[in-house]
Parts: structure tokens; sequence; C-alpha cells
């Protein structure tokens, strides 16, 4: 339990033994550099992991504990492994203010305090509670012409974190979905199913807007054919897993066949792979039975830039890659559309886990509510 905190600003993050990447030092150190180094991290690791279990609390829930034992304030820094990044989440905190800086200055500050330094910090944060605020999903239809009643969804989510303004998580996402229905609008117009565009809003607080609509909707999920989402990164695409559909292989390896050689040449498949718990909006379908399959990205450093960080900008598009995956999500959901019959939903028989128990498929996303709106 942590208890000395009153009247204090507290600093919670691991402060590591230097500010270079794993790769930098991996590249100019001598060997035995090297291997030095990766002892002392490995070590001051294993004692932070040991020190937080004795404060009672993890990184997420430190900043409320601190709160109730007085702090004033909290200052954190969850740094990237690349100079001037950080990773930005949310506070949970309830009253007092939680900064997340930079590793350059948090170092600073950490060594000041370490040696009695007691440095003083003027903070300056601009914020204001406006109670609970609506979330909202945007939600697109074309109307199938032959199989009104049956739907392909393109999926993408509208929210970010504000570090920076989302632009691979998930600008990019919805951009391609908008694009590719521009495309078919334009060569289509005799869809033969129903094509909806789902832009959900509070997937980044778990799920949320995909779970609801899924759930609210249960005439139109029994008729789903197929869920093509896109949420992670800017990059073409470059893997498809089959999110444990016994059959998935028969439709998508066949629709793959549709590509651009030089498109399908780069994607890998693995099916019939297994059932998300989580992750993004396609596991919201999943976990009810309905055939939706996350486009996986090649990473333009996704990991370490741009999720969740404060570099997460416009400038870091790869627009030429964007358009690349507008057209493969078009031709997979003409393709979709055309096909004579809804695909199987025939899930896999999940593995014993590691203790031996049966694997359940996963039902674990339930949207969060405030209102009955």
């Amino acid at each position: 339990m942590v208890k000395d905190g009153k009247g204090k600003i507290v600093l919670i993050g691991m402060n590591p033994i230097s500010g270079r990447s794993d790769a930098n030092w991996k590249e100019s150190a001598s060997a035995q550099g090297y291997e030095k180094y990766q002892a002392l991290k490995s070590g001051q690791l294993k004692q932070w992991e040991l020190s937080m279990t004795y404060t009672g609390s993890t990184r997420r829930t430190l900043p409320l504990a601190l709160e109730t034992a007085g702090a004033v304030g909290v200052i954190d820094s969850y740094w990237t492994e690349l100079p001037g990044l950080t990773r930005i989440f949310d506070a949970k905190s309830k009253q007092i203010p939680v900064f997340n800086i930079a590793l350059e200055d948090y170092s600073l500050l950490h060594r000041m305090a370490v040696r009695g330094v007691k440095p003083r910090i003027l903070l300056q944060g601009k914020s204001k509670e406006l109670g609970t605020a609506k979330t909202y999903n945007s939600i697109a239809e074309i109307k199938g012409k032959e199989k009104p009643n049956e739907y392909v969804v393109l999926s993408a989510h509208l929210d970010s974190w504000d570090g920076a303004s989302g632009a691979t998580d998930n600008a990019t996402g919805v951009i391609t979905m908008m694009e590719a229905v521009r495309i078919l609008r334009k060569v289509y117009p005799e869809n033969k199913r129903t094509i909806l565009v789902g832009n959900w809003g509070s997937e980044e607080q778990g799920l949320n807007g995909s779970s609801a609509f899924v759930e609210d909707h249960p005439d139109i999920a029994k008729n789903i054919q197929v869920v093509w989402n896109q949420d992670n990164g800017t990059g073409r695409i470059v893997r498809i897993g089959g999110s444990g559909f016994e059959k998935a292989y028969e439709y998508i390896g066949r629709w793959l066949q549709y590509l651009p050689e030089e498109f399908r040449n780069e994607i890998q498949t693995s099916f019939p792979g297994m059932p998300g718990t989580g992750g993004s909006d396609h596991s919201s379908f999943v976990q009810k039975g309905i055939p939706a399959f996350g486009l996986s990205s090649i990473s333009w450093d996704y990991g370490k830039v741009t999720w969740h960080t404060n570099r997460d900008t416009y400038d870091k598009i790869v627009f030429d890659e964007v358009k690349q995956n507008a057209i493969i999500v078009a031709v997979l959901t003409y393709l979709a559309c055309e096909e004579p019959a809804l695909v199987s939903r025939e899930k896999i028989v999940l593995p014993v886990d590691k203790t031996g128990k049966q694997m359940a498929w996963p039902t674990n996303l339930q949207p969060k509510r405030t209102s009955g709106n």
C-alpha cells in the first residue's frame, strides 16, 4: 500500500540506464559492452518489477493510490526507446494531474531527486472536467441490390489517444475504408449485398462502439458475410489470419487470387488462426461467431514511433500504401458481395491451454454503457 505521498509530486516511471535504443547499442557498442548493457538492463527491469509489487499497485493503478495517499501530482515517462517519443495513455487518477514527459526531461528530474537536489518545477496543465461525454459510431450504407439483408462490413475506429492526432491509429484505417467505398460506388454500382462502413467510437476504451453495434443489431449480425478491419498503421497490408474459422482459407484464399500479383505476393496468411480476445474491432464480431478479419500492415515503426505516442501525426502517413490498402479492401469487398452464398461460420476446436484446460471461444467483450441512449 502506498502511504508516504502527502504534498508531494511523485515520479513513477522507471528511469532507464541508457537513453539509447537496443538497436543503437547493438550497432555501435563492442560485443562486451553490448553484453554488459543487456545484463544491466535486465537486472534493472527485474528490480523495478519487484519494487512495483511492494507498492501493492500496478503502473495503471498507482496514480490513484498516490492520490489517495495525498500526492499533489504525478510525473511519468513511458519511453518507446526512441529519442523524444513517449506513450500517452489516460491519467488513471480522479483529481490530481498526471504529466507524461519525455525521457530526456524525466531522467534529469530523476537524477536530481535521487541525489537530494530537491528540484523545483513548474507544471502547467490546462484541462476542464466536462462530465461524461457521449461517443458515437459513424455508419454508412450502400444498400444491396439483390441481397439487401446480407452484409459486408468495412471496419475502422474514429477515436485515438490525445498525445497526437492519431494519424496511423486509426485515421489511416478510416481513410482506407472511405476510399474503398468511393472506388466501389464508382465501379460496382450494382452491389449484390449491402456494404456497411463502421467507423467506431470508443475503440480505445475497450472496443465499445463495435461491440455495442453487434449487440444492438442481431438482425444484421446473423447475416454478415465478412468483416474487414484495418487498425495498425499506415503500411500496406501484408498479413491476414483466419480468426479461428475452420473454412476461412476456402474463401479468403480464393479471393486473394484476384488481387494484383504484386499485392498478393506480399500477403502472408495463417489459417485457420485463432480468435482474438481483443486488440481491435474485428474481435467484437469474432466473439459472436461472425467471420471478421484484421488486415495487418507492415510496421513502418508503428510499435515504437506512432502507436499511442506523441508523434502519431499526419506527416507519418505513407499515402501510396494507404491507396494500395483501399484497392485491396475494395477488391475483397466486391468478391465477398458476389459470393453465391454466405460463407461458413464453422469454428475450429480450440486447443487446451498450458494448464491442460480446454480453451473456449472468447465472449469477453461487453460494451461499457453509461446511458440507455
